[in-house]
């Protein structure tokens, strides 16, 4: 258990130090969730359960609030009373950038890590992007069973072809599949 908690809170670590600006707990959760969905390594770190806002993961949540080993290396930022979607902000501290790159120096040594280091810098670049609608709109569409419990689902479908219209504009996503998150709009 003690491993599983500080890998876990490591690999947070590097996510956020992939790209080092805040970022929306949506955004890093569903970032999570992506590259937990491509590197079966992780599923053993974390678990994802449907939820009001799609994949969700009890671990991430806690350890943004409450870190047990890398203590003052982020800052949870709780969002406004009108914010209803991204769950607040968390961005690194001094301490935090430090120990990332104590920590990433140490992880690129291990081959078996570059495919993971690299992916979670391009799932930060290409995802941080997006609004937080638009981002949801991918997850769904590409894993609907998350919609199962979801309180904004409903809401996020009714504005998918305005929100996919966003995304092929700016070329996240093409017309095969604007067309099949737009079907039956």
């Amino acid at each position: 258990m003690v491993d599983r908690l500080k890998a876990l809170e490591n690999f947070v670590l590097l996510t956020l130090g992939a790209i080092d600006r805040p970022v929306s707990i949506l955004h890093l959760e569903k970032e999570v969730f992506l590259l937990w969905n491509f590197h079966p390594d992780i599923h053993h770190y974390l678990n994802f359960v449907k939820h009001y806002k799609g994949p969700y993961s009890e671990e991430i949540s806690k350890i943004i609030r409450n870190p047990f080993y890398l203590n003052n290396c982020w800052e949870y930022y709780p969002p406004p009373p009108s914010d209803e979607l991204t769950g607040g902000y968390v961005e690194l501290t001094d301490t935090g950038r430090q120990e990332y790159k104590k920590f990433y120096s140490e992880a690129k040594k291990r081959e078996s890590l570059l495919p993971l280091l690299s992916g979670i810098k391009m799932v930060r670049e290409i995802y941080d992007k997006l609004s937080p609608e638009e981002l949801l709109l991918l997850i769904y569409s590409t894993y609907p069973e998350y919609t199962e419990y979801s309180k904004i689902y409903n809401n996020i479908k009714r504005k998918r072809v305005s929100l996919a219209k966003n995304l092929l504009k700016v070329g996240l996503i093409d017309t095969e599949r604007f067309e099949e998150i737009t079907i039956d709009a």
